[in-house]
């Protein structure tokens, strides 16, 4: 699977198109359903600046209870 990631205006563009189905339970997660059934999960991936830095859109193979 070819890694796909999506920062800043991307981001923000592809997730108005998306169906949210989950959040984790830490509320840092949220998965993602795209029409064509493609999972996106919106991360925080750099934890040590405030408020987790910037959010980053990432394509993934199953969510996480499948």
């Amino acid at each position: 699977m070819k890694e796909e990631i999506l920062i800043r205006e991307n981001l923000i563009e592809k997730r108005n198109k998306l169906t949210k189905v989950a959040t984790d339970k830490t509320g840092w997660l949220i998965y993602y359903l795209e029409d064509n059934d493609k999972k996106w999960v919106e991360e925080y991936p750099n934890s040590e600046y405030h408020g987790g830095g910037l959010p980053q859109l990432r394509v993934i193979e199953k969510f996480p209870r499948e």
